[in-house]
């Protein structure tokens, strides 16, 4: 597995809310629906979120659910202004600017990284087209993605430990995106890897690792308690299954979950085989949609 310093990516992204426009968005990375820790990341948590990663040679991007969503988003835009003076190390990982375009543009725009999927909103896409010009997934304004399947344990489709450990050590998730702050007890909490937060947020666990400075600069062995805890214990990312279309509001689950998707809203689909001799996938289509937009 991959500490934040070995991806080959160059984000941490910073979750400042789970409030999402596309709350049940098929098999989301964020498992919102079922999630129970911090709704919203408190202006005073980002702005220690952001000093934590002073010295990260990389981009600090806001994440969620629906980053433009946050009660104060322009409070934290402000904020990630002053922490982050320089445009190209800001991030936004968004699908609707809710009518925050003006602050949106001042802070992101032209050279901050942004990833900006309308999810097949025309509203959405129009109103990021005005604010961003050129920055808009272009086929994400009328092509829905595939969203792989997260919900599953390896041991209900009989993997050994042996397969399991193979797997995860090829993980795309792990291997080409990102790392993840998010608020606990009220205060911003690091995991090596992005799902591995949501999955402790589905089991209403903290295995994050106090996020203070310098906290990214830290080697795998500061984070095997999160694959032992997090990964482990269920992640279908490894499995590579196709999963659902985005727009289908449909989560997998495989019968491990069932406990925990049975307590939060979300249409689940009980994956009751998984034939892992099928063609794999990755955990999403937005590169290739991305790819294609830039032709």
């Amino acid at each position: 597995m991959k500490a934040p310093t070995d991806k080959l990516n160059d984000i941490v992204q910073i979750e400042i809310t789970r409030k999402c426009s596309l709350f049940n968005c098929s098999n989301c990375t964020r498992l919102l629906p079922f999630r129970q820790d911090t709704v919203e990341m408190s202006v005073d948590v980002f702005r220690q979120a952001l000093r934590s990663l002073e010295g990260w040679p990389g981009v600090r991007a806001m994440f969620g659910g629906t980053p433009c969503s946050h009660s104060r988003y322009p409070d934290l835009c402000q904020i990630m202004m002053e922490e982050v003076p320089d445009q190209r190390q800001r991030g936004l990982w968004t699908n609707s600017l809710r009518g925050h375009g003006e602050i949106t543009r001042q802070t992101f725009y032209p050279h901050g990284r942004l990833n900006l999927n309308a999810h097949c909103n025309a509203a959405d896409a129009d109103e990021i087209e005005r604010w961003l010009p050129g920055r808009l997934i272009r086929t994400s304004r009328d092509r829905a993605s595939w969203h792989s399947s997260i919900l599953l344990d390896y041991r209900d489709y009989g993997l050994s430990d042996a397969e399991w450990v193979e797997a995860r050590e090829n993980c795309d998730i792990n291997r080409n995106w990102s790392a993840c702050i998010v608020e606990r007890d009220g205060q911003p909490y690091a995991w090596f890897c992005e799902v591995a937060s949501a999955l402790d947020g589905v089991r209403g666990e903290n295995n994050g690792i106090l996020a203070e400075p310098g906290w990214w600069r830290f080697k795998m062995d500061r984070f095997e308690h999160q694959v032992r805890n997090c990964c482990d214990r269920g992640c279908g990312v490894p499995l590579r299954r196709k999963g659902q279309l985005d727009t289908a509001d449909t989560y997998d689950a495989s019968k491990s979950f069932v406990p925990l998707t049975l307590k939060r809203k979300g249409r689940v689909e009980i994956v009751e085989q998984a034939n892992l001799t099928e063609p794999v996938y990755e955990a999403t289509d937005y590169q290739r949609l991305r790819a294609k937009s830039a032709h």
